[in-house]
């Protein structure tokens, strides 16, 4: 087991109904630079858009990160956080469990883990800003391992349900945070581009034909993901043109 590049204050919870509302009451702690909420059974997770996390007692990980910054990050930069994250997660499961399998693992933007088309693994990240710079992120993690039962509208699984192999939660825990802080000290060392082209290589649906709903137009369009850009923003061509698209105002519909 690798040692962790910073040391963290470890806070284990039998039970909470959000680890990331849990952590919020550490942002202003100057005790420790890095935290770790972790629970086996949280009961009103939050996903993006305020979706709820669904998860079954002892067979997922549900964990939530309280970090501050070590090189100063503007708050039209707070897409990174989000990329360090998702890039360390697909890393750590890439590694572990798809060295003899078929199924490709994908980063579906902006923030899911994605295995054969199904949602594995979701993030969550909120930030405390002062003065136009990120003072205290807080990134919660939610990733199905054990769990076989999902609702069809999910379209989740998970690690078991996908790999069928022996899985265990405290070394999965240890090798996402060691490879989230080394993801985000390889940003401190090598800049955004370096973060930026990973999560690009491996970003779901990427130059394939894809349909899109378009909440503002309450239109669908057929286009193709191209990149992203550096404030974040999803790149998607249509017709031979660019659209700018951020992670509220569109929503994607695989086409089969």
């Amino acid at each position: 087991m690798k040692k962790l590049i910073w040391p963290i204050n470890l806070i284990v919870l039998k039970k909470i109904n959000s680890t990331n509302q849990y952590a919020k009451k550490y942002i202003y702690n100057n005790k420790y630079n890095w935290m770790v909420i972790w629970t086996m059974n949280q009961t009103k997770g939050i996903g993006m858009d305020k979706n709820l996390w669904h998860t079954e007692e002892r067979k997922n990980l549900t964990f939530s990160i309280v970090f501050k910054p070590i090189k100063t990050l503007h708050v039209k930069k707070i897409y990174i956080i989000n990329l360090v994250i998702s890039n360390a997660i697909h890393k750590t499961l890439s590694k572990c469990y798809n060295q003899n399998n078929k199924e490709r693992i994908w980063i579906k933007w902006p923030n899911d883990i994605i295995i054969n088309n199904k949602k594995i693994g979701g993030i969550l990240i909120e930030n405390s800003i002062l003065s136009k710079t990120i003072h205290t992120i807080i990134v919660g993690v939610g990733l199905n391992v054990f769990q076989k039962q999902f609702k069809k509208k999910w379209n989740a699984s998970s690690l078991k349900e996908i790999f069928n192999l022996n899985l265990d939660l405290d070394l999965l825990f240890h090798k996402i945070i060691y490879s989230f802080q080394k993801e985000y000290l390889f940003f401190t060392i090598y800049g955004e581009k370096f973060i930026r082209d990973y999560y690009i290589n491996h970003l779901y649906l990427k130059d394939k034909t894809s349909i899109f709903y378009i909440y503002k137009t309450n239109h669908y369009i057929s286009g193709t993901i191209r990149t992203i850009t550096d404030q974040g923003f999803l790149v998607i061509e249509s017709n031979k043109k660019l659209y700018f698209f951020y992670h509220k105002e569109i929503e994607f519909l695989i086409l089969k």
